[in-house]
């Protein structure tokens, strides 16, 4: 009994101990990552890690279970010398492996702004980006490696100490009166396995109810995040409003009259992590993009234009197919991505239109060949159609932007008008390679990326030089975009409303469009808008807006929160209640949570956005992203 007893304190030194090092890594993660979280000083930064010991001790029971089945169960085998070393094998092993992904998180939360999810499983399935980014990782972020590798040396060295003095040279007689203390502490564990004794287990939005879901990714630990996230099923029905009053708040069947269609050629170029902190024209500063900015200026504007999402997967099919990434898997993975949808491809084929996507990237990347057949273009052209791999190739992802953007132009000098292309380029990707012969050419600002913004802005100028001797170009509308965000250096940047804001540009050589659009705009808005301009009678589904139209909103998740832009405002609700209102073109830091001062403007911006989440659930779930109604 005695010895027993030795035992179990000997797992509750264990646990201390792997927790001391679950901090580490949190303090680790956070040096690294202080400038998502700018307001973390005011709001508490140990209050935050205290919110995530929580979660540690949900991570560490799971990941420790058959430790701990060994060390409460009662065996006479427990003192010998292969018994304990089995124990330190699997502490360390599987404490080691929570200390390598947290760490590893660091690089991933600066690209999508949350922890690793199972989604990441799918990720590691598509062969030779997984193989580029795990390259990167070790290259880059060696300092993180020496780390990790530090930090589970230390462990492995502490816990042999504490094991040293629990060693027993004799057998411990087993008795009756073990098994209930035994039976306790497995409860015990069960109990941290579910975060408490709450109704339910613990899942990745209850680190949303500290902090306004500020610091999600800093009170997660990513084994959690991962393990809470497998075996999702998918998104749930929504019921907010009856079906009527749903669609009186939000509907998106979408239709557009006109008399005759304007049969114009659209080109929709996407941009590789062009945030809007990078481009001059929207800021007080100096950007890395002059000849976007020129362009810009004959231009018509979207100010406040929002993505849809944090990463290509998801910003893609927002831009292409009106698609916004409302749930923690993107939909070219989910279990959603196989059902037939509107696109402007699929609308523009209707039309009699040659509809074609670009991607200088390797076959395969990301799923977008499969998404591309799914969106009904006619082709999906990729580096294995490139004539010049050998020599333009960038070592990593695929073609520099201006060879393949020459390249591009070529293509669609072929092709017979009407056409739709849509191009998404890749040097602004990250390790942000550029081509020898322009090295030192380009501004380096205080990100790596600045240089490769230049560099991409460069090829983007000679795409158009080149395009204007072209006889399509004067009857071509030119819708210029981001897929999503990278890093910010500017504060105003640095928070729910900057981790989104993106360019939205419509350009026509001979139309004059206008200069700029104050309302809110999002990249679901995209498709809507074009099939507007074309002036094509036809009736759709859109989770956007037409530009023209005169409401605009934009909605964005992350970490379990729902972002609504609308109005120079911005809602945060958790799918039960909203959480907070900012005022973000009054309050660019987001400081003053604003939800109790203004009862109306929450109440009307939060029936919105039940009324979008519940509509695009149920068309989801029930397979109508297109109408057949």
């Amino acid at each position: 009994m005695k010895n027993h007893i030795k035992h179990l304190l000997f797992l509750l030194q264990s646990l201390v101990l792997a927790l001391f090092f679950y901090s580490l890594s949190r303090l680790v993660f956070f040096l690294y990552t202080r400038s998502l979280f700018p307001q973390i000083y005011e709001d508490g930064l140990m209050a935050v890690f205290w919110q995530g010991v929580r979660f540690d001790l949900s991570a560490f029971a799971y990941l420790n279970l058959f430790f701990i089945l060994m060390l409460v169960f009662p065996t006479r085998k427990r003192e010998t010398k292969i018994y304990q070393k089995v124990l330190r094998y699997l502490f360390v092993s599987f404490n080691g492996l929570a200390l390598f992904l947290n760490l590893s998180d660091i690089v991933n939360v600066q690209f999508t702004g949350k922890r690793m999810t199972a989604d990441i499983l799918s990720f590691l399935l598509q062969g030779e980006d997984a193989n580029h980014v795990a390259m990167d990782f070790l290259k880059d972020s060696w300092p993180i490696i020496i780390i990790f590798m530090l930090l589970v040396y230390a462990m492995s060295k502490m816990f042999k100490f504490i094991q040293s003095h629990q060693f027993f040279l004799h057998r411990s007689k087993i008795t009756w009166k073990t098994y209930p203390i035994s039976i306790l502490v497995l409860g015990l564990t069960v109990l941290a396995m579910r975060g408490g004794t709450q109704l339910r287990p613990i899942k990745n939005i209850h680190a949303s109810t500290f902090g306004k879901g500020k610091y999600v990714p800093l009170i997660l630990n990513s084994p959690f995040s991962i393990m809470s996230s497998l075996g999702e099923t998918g998104l749930k029905e929504k019921n907010y409003f009856r079906p009527e009053i749903a669609k009186s708040y939000f509907d998106a069947k979408t239709s557009l009259s006109a008399d005759s269609a304007n049969y114009k050629n659209v080109v929709v170029i996407i941009l590789e992590s062009f945030s809007r902190e990078y481009i001059g024209y929207y800021n007080n500063f100096k950007g890395y993009t002059p000849f976007l900015d020129s362009l810009m200026r004959q231009s018509l504007v979207c100010q406040h234009a929002y993505a849809n999402g944090k990463k290509s997967i998801e910003g893609i099919p927002a831009v292409l197919s009106g698609i916004p990434a409302l749930a923690d898997k993107p939909y070219i993975l989910s279990q959603y991505g196989s059902q037939k949808g509107n696109s402007i491809a699929s609308l523009l084929s209707q039309q009699g239109y040659d509809c074609s996507f670009y991607h200088g990237g390797h076959p395969g990347t990301m799923g977008f060949d499969a998404y591309a057949e799914m969106a009904n273009f006619d082709s999906y052209i990729d580096l294995s159609a490139y004539p010049n791999k050998e020599k333009d190739y960038d070592g990593k992802w695929g073609i520099f932007d201006e060879p393949f953007l020459q390249f591009y132009k070529a293509e669609l000098d072929a092709k017979q008008a009407p056409f739709f292309s849509a191009v998404f380029n890749l040097s602004s990707h990250h390790p942000y390679t550029i081509p020898e012969q322009y090295k030192d050419t380009f501004e380096k600002g205080p990100l790596a990326i600045h240089e490769s913004i230049g560099y991409s802005d460069f090829a983007l100028q000679q795409f158009f030089k080149e395009a204007e001797k072209s006889a399509w170009f004067n009857n071509t509308l030119f819708v210029i975009t981001a897929d999503h965000t990278f890093k910010a250096t500017h504060k105003t940047y640095q928070n729910a409303n900057g981790l989104y804001a993106i360019p939205l540009v419509f350009y026509s050589p001979t139309d004059s469009l206008g200069n700029s659009i104050d309302k809110v705009c999002q990249q679901a808005d995209v498709l809507p808008s074009i099939i507007d301009y074309l002036n094509i009678d036809t009736s759709f589904v859109s989770f956007g807006n037409s530009i023209w139209n005169d409401k605009g909103f934009a909605v964005n998740y992350l970490n379990n929160i729902y972002q609504y832009f609308e109005e120079g405002h911005l809602l945060q609700f958790n799918g039960e209640e909203s959480i907070a209102l900012y005022a973000v073109e009054k309050d660019s830091l987001l400081k003053n949570n604003l939800l109790l001062q203004h009862p109306e403007l929450h109440q009307k911006m939060e029936n919105h956005l039940k009324a979008y989440i519940q509509e695009y659930n149920h068309r989801m779930i029930h397979n109508k992203l297109e109408l057949n109604e």
